[in-house]
């Protein structure tokens, strides 16, 4: 026996404060835990002469029903738009356990991305609300610790957290303006490991070592919010209007790039970074510069031992021109070099192994030469080794977890003899 659910889809097309419905979305149950999903665009929206298209390779602009069995039913753009690990949690606590159709009408918050949803093509997606300030930051970090613990907030504090149940990623966060613009507020876990550098201070080093290694990412810094340090990194999918406000930016994850490959869909192998390549050559206008990048960061993670880059952690916004592109780097993570190190995604030769020879196997597909492979590991690592130590030091870590931090890196072994 089937069943179905439906959700219409909204979209904040650039320049407008405003969204407006552009499809409607059906999860089929199939039983015993199978579903298929539908999505179809509306013909308002498509008579609209700004219409774009929510994922031009998968849902192109079309008037015909697309319907998948892939991912369980979803279109992976689609889910890039709901909230993960930390955003479900935040709803269970507020609402209780939600189906998957149910996080994504309950994330209130800032969601990633331009779409929204809504069970009734004439109510917008539920309000996010007030927007919390810089000012609210030691309330908010009390809230999700309490969270963390399984206490209970009062009607007040729920609210503060309206803003965190888009969130991605496990760890506690929320969005907060400042000066105008949007911010992703990351705060220390209780779960954080107190022999390794406090997680928001490696990632705001890591995000200026990254910049200093050429690799684009997105405005950040670290504020002390008592003796708790919290790293503010600048929303790239979000613009300031000009009769005040914020424009949305469409987005995707390089989950999405990946499954609108055929080969994809037919076999549901995992994904990799040369894979990725393939489908930025798709997708983006004029790939190559990025495509390059991309093997910036690969060799970046493999230099810190970033093995956090899933496919959810690569993403893609839209441009001026309505284009998507590879979007500043973010999610930064660093672990100490093991024996059998591996990325999230393959990269080379043998595959995910954190290894030189690996880094350097393959690089030609990402228009990378061989020489150049080597100079640019090499210059990286230089980079990170005169830098790293004194940037955790100014970002209020003790000098030797600093040097240990710097020690347990895998570069260390890359370039040991």
């Amino acid at each position: 026996m089937t069943s179905e659910a439906a959700v219409y889809v909204w979209i904040w097309l650039p320049g407008c404060p405003d969204p407006v419905v552009c499809g409607r979305f059906t999860r089929h149950s199939l039983g015993s835990g199978a579903h298929t999903g539908t999505f179809v665009y509306g013909q308002s929206y498509l008579t609209r002469p700004q219409a774009l298209a929510i994922d031009p390779i998968v849902l192109p602009l079309n008037e015909q029903p697309v319907t998948t069995t892939h991912l369980n039913g979803w279109f992976s753009v689609l889910q890039d738009s709901g909230p993960d690990d930390w955003g479900r949690r935040l709803i269970d606590r507020l609402h209780g356990p939600q189906d998957d159709l149910g996080y994504l009408l309950l994330s209130r918050g800032q969601s990633v991305g331009a779409l929204g949803f809504s069970t009734d093509p004439d109510t917008p997606p539920a309000g996010h609300g007030q927007v919390p300030g810089t000012s609210s930051l030691k309330r908010l970090i009390d809230i999700h610790r309490i969270i963390e613990a399984g206490g209970d907030v009062d009607d007040d504090d729920r609210e503060l957290l309206v803003q965190g149940t888009s969130a991605g990623g496990a760890r506690p966060k929320t969005t907060i303006e400042a000066a105008g613009s949007l911010w992703l507020a990351k705060f220390p876990s209780a779960r954080d490991n107190a022999d390794l550098p406090p997680v928001p201070i490696m990632e705001a080093t890591l995000l200026s070592l990254a910049q200093e290694c050429g690799i684009r990412v997105p405005a950040h810094r670290l504020v002390r919010v008592g003796k708790a340090p919290v790293l503010l990194v600048e929303r790239f999918d979000r613009d300031q209007l000009p009769g005040g406000g914020h424009g949305r930016r469409r987005y995707a994850s390089a989950k999405t790039l990946l499954w609108s490959q055929p080969e994809v869909q037919m076999y549901s192998f995992m994904g990799s970074y040369t894979n990725l390549a393939n489908r930025m050559r798709v997708w983006e206008r004029t790939p190559s510069a990025h495509i390059r990048e991309l093997y910036q960061r690969i060799a970046f993670n493999c230099l810190v031992g970033n093995t956090d880059d899933h496919d959810r952690n690569t993403g893609f916004v839209a441009n001026e021109d309505g284009f998507f592109e590879l979007s500043p780097a973010f999610d930064l993570t660093a672990r100490p070099a093991t024996r059998r190190m591996m990325l999230a995604m393959a990269f080379g030769a043998e595959g995910a192994a954190v290894t030189l020879d690996n880094l350097l196997s393959e690089s030609n597909r990402f228009g990378v030469t061989a020489d150049e492979a080597q100079h640019l590991v090499h210059a990286q690592w230089q980079t990170i080794k005169a830098s790293l130590v004194d940037l955790l030091r100014a970002n209020g870590c003790a000098a030797r977890t600093a040097k240990s931090a710097l020690a347990s890196m895998p570069g260390q072994v890359f370039f040991s003899s």
